[in-house]
Formats: C-alpha cells, structure tokens, sequence
C-alpha cells in the first residue's frame, strides 16, 4: 500500500526559494465575483519605482483611515472594502492601477461616479502621472436595453461602438473616448451574467481600455523620430554614393568618420525605443487577446469594438512597428557601408604594405650588392698592404745576403695572399652571420 508525503515529510525536503511565490503568481490577482448592477472607476497612473512604494503606502494610510486591513510593504496587488466601495489596487511594470466599484447604476449611469466616494484629500495625494481614467457601468438584467437616444446623452453626443459579448450574456458599449469629467466610458448590460462573469466582464473592459491606451505610447515617439530617420537615410545615401570618388585616405577616414556618427546615432535611438516598441508589441497583443474572448457579436448598424480599434487603433500600432523595423534596417545599412568600407581601407593598407615590402626587398638586394662590393674592395685594399709589407720584407731579406729574388718571391706570394684574405672575408662575415638573431 503506498502513501502520499503529508504536509510534515513535505516541509523536511529543500524548497526552492521562488517555489511559493510562482505557485502564489496564478493567485495574485484572483477573478472579483461580482453582481450587477454596479459602478466602477478606472485610473492608470504612470509611475518610477519610487513612486509606486509612495503609492502603495497611500493605499495603506486610506486604509487606516477607515480602519481597513493595509497592504503588505511588498505587495503588488490590494482589494479592501471600504464603507460603501470596494478599492483595488494593482501594481503592473509601467503604471499602477487603482479601480473603486460601488453598487447601484441609477437612472443617470454616469453621474455618480465610484471615484467620487473617495476622499479629495486623499486623491490629492496620489503620486504618479494619470494616462487612463474610465468609468464603467454594468446595468442589471431587469433594467432595459438602452436606447439610442439614451447612449447619445450618456456618451455626450460622441461615437458610440458596441455589440453583444460573452456568448450573448451581455452588452457593451462605448466611445473610446474622453469626455467632460475626463473619463473615458463604458457602459454593459447584465443580460444573463454569473457573478464570476459579471467581474470577468467588467475586469476586460478595463484592462482593454488601459492597454489600449499603453499600447499607443510609442506613437509620439515614432511620429517624432520619422523626420530624423529620414533625414539620417539621406545622409547614408549620400555617404554610400561617395564611395566611387574616395580617392585618398584622408577621404576614405572621412567618409567612416560620417558613418561612425550615423551608426552612434541610431544605436542610440534604438537603445532609447527598444523597451517602448517591445511594450507596444506586447500591450497590442494583449488587446487583440481580449477583443478575441469577448466573443462580439456586432449589433446591426454600429461597429463593433473589434472593428474600431482594428481601423484606428491599427494603423497607429502599426506605425511603432513600421518605425522599429526602419531603425532596425537603418543600423543593418550603416553597419554594411561601414564593412564595405573599412574592406577597402584594409584593401588600400594591404597594398601600401605590398609596395612597402618591395621597396624594403629592393633596397635589401641593393644593400647586399653594395656589401659585396666593398667585401671585393677590402680584399683588394687588404691584399695590397699585405704585398706591399711582403715586398718590404722579400727587399731586405735580398739585400741582407739571402739567395731571393724579391721580385719573384712578391710574384709567388701575391695569389696567396689575395686568396687567404679572401677566404678569411668569407669566414668572419659568415660567423657574423650565424651570430644575428
């Protein structure tokens, strides 16, 4: 019969250290079970780390204030209920998230906002840099569908895109855009939603309208960067095109020195942009995610969200994309003139080098004649002094009596003489030779 560790034989072996906190991940920011009707607000503050440990404290001096529970000094999501709301606070990688819900819709869904219940105080307070603020707004099952001309007052008049979702189970509406308290609306409809549904639904809605939002960050930055990408393609262009007329190498060094810039240039965009288009990429992905799980069915005659942010939101995304790649591009043509030109420069050097090298030989083979040369005249000039000593020698040995002729003997004595010194040249340049390292 085999049996299971238990909790204790468990806690005896090794754990990994991130082992609760990778299981606790999926927990982290757990499905709110919500029932409609009901109000909730929305905002997204854009804040440093620094910011967000200021917010997180805020959070816990409100809840002091109301003598709820506080969140822990690391922690990266809170839901606490308050008198009359509840309050969640999440912290994401770029921006913290604060959304207040309150029951009740009202006759006038957007005239009584959750936000409006918090202490002005307080929001005073809050640290960060406001980049989304929504409403949303989930009218109950028993309230009727609303009518055109009920979406145009609560809309204030702007476009309104909307259509069926979740098999069916509700509706949703909204304009996409901001209007005169500053908030961005949405409006659903409870048309058969359980509560976990209900608080999956409203979770969506908010998480489309702020990476929506984020998604479209890097825009400016695109937008901003397309003059000077153009402007630095002209300047490559009118680089490369040089490289037919580089006739020295101080143009050659030039024309380098003006691509070295442009590459420095573009690195440092890219290095700047990198982190903005790579979020853009991922907030996009995640909106076309959650369009997909919304399972729309358009309404006759109105667009449905899907279709909207695929017209408008598209072609800004793709523009952050366009740019990216043409930075991308634009360092892999820098990077290729500068290859093509640095091989012409070592081209150029190889064969300076190669004329140098020959230069060097010839003057070598000039050297070693000119050694020659004056090897045959010490010989000579040695050989003469030599005989010349001899001679003196052969004289006085003849004149003190000694059968010789001085004549005859310098005769026979100067071959051998020139042949010894000769062979003695030979030897000492030979062992000199033998000595160089």
């Amino acid at each position: 019969m085999s049996t299971r560790p238990g909790p204790a034989l468990i806690s005896r072996l090794t754990s990994h250290p991130l082992r609760e906190e990778l299981y606790g991940e999926l927990h982290d920011r757990p499905t709110q079970l919500l029932d409609a009707p009901l109000r909730a607000s929305h905002v997204a503050f854009l804040a440093t780390p620094e910011e967000t440990d200021v917010f997180r404290e805020h959070v816990g001096r409100l809840a002091r204030r109301f003598k709820a529970t506080e969140p822990a000094p690391d922690a990266r999501f809170f839901r606490g209920k308050f008198s009359g709301y509840e309050l969640r606070w999440e912290q994401h990688t770029e921006f913290c998230s604060l959304t207040v819900i309150r029951p009740g819709s009202g006759d006038s869904p957007f005239a009584e906002t959750a936000f409006g219940l918090l202490p002005d105080d307080w929001i005073y307070g809050i640290p960060g840099v406001v980049v989304v603020a929504t409403h949303a707004v989930i009218l109950g099952r028993d309230a009727p569908a609303p009518t055109e001309a009920q979406l145009t007052d609560w809309f204030e008049g702007q476009l309104v895109v909307g259509s069926r979702i979740t098999s069916n189970r509700a509706a949703a509406w909204t304009s996409f855009g901001i209007h005169s308290d500053g908030f961005c609306r949405y409006l659903m409809h409870d048309m058969g939603l359980s509560s976990f549904q209900a608080g999956r639904t409203l979770q969506r809605m908010l998480e489309l309208e702020t990476y929506r939002v984020m998604s479209l960050m890097a825009l400016p930055v695109a937008r901003e960067l397309a003059a000077t990408t153009t402007q630095l393609d002209g300047k490559l262009s009118s680089i490369t095109d040089r490289f037919t007329s580089l006739d020295t190498p101080e143009d050659e060094q030039s024309a380098l020195a003006d691509l070295s810039g442009i590459a420095a240039r573009v690195e440092n965009y890219r290095s700047r942009t990198n982190y903005r288009f790579g979020a853009t990429r991922a907030y996009h992905r995640l909106v076309d995610e959650i369009l997909e799980d919304l399972r729309e069915q358009p309404f006759p005659g109105m667009s449905s969200m899907t279709k909207f942010l695929d017209r408008r939101l598209g072609p800004g995304v793709r523009t952050c994309f366009a740019m990216e790649a043409r930075l991308e591009n634009l360092s892999e043509r820098v990077g290729r003139a500068s290859e093509l030109l640095r091989t012409r420069i070592d081209v150029n050097i190889e064969t300076q080098n190669q004329s140098l090298l020959t230069a060097m030989n010839r003057r070598s083979r000039m050297q070693l004649r000119l050694q020659q040369t004056v090897e045959g005249l010490s010989v000579a000039a040695i050989s003469y002094y030599t005989v010349a000593l001899l001679k003196i020698l052969f004289e006085s040995l003849e004149q003190s009596g000694l059968p010789i002729d001085s004549d005859i003997a310098i005769g026979i004595a100067l071959p051998l003489v020139i042949f010894t010194i000769w062979r003695l040249v030979r030897r000492i340049r030979s062992h000199l030779g033998h000595e160089e390292p």
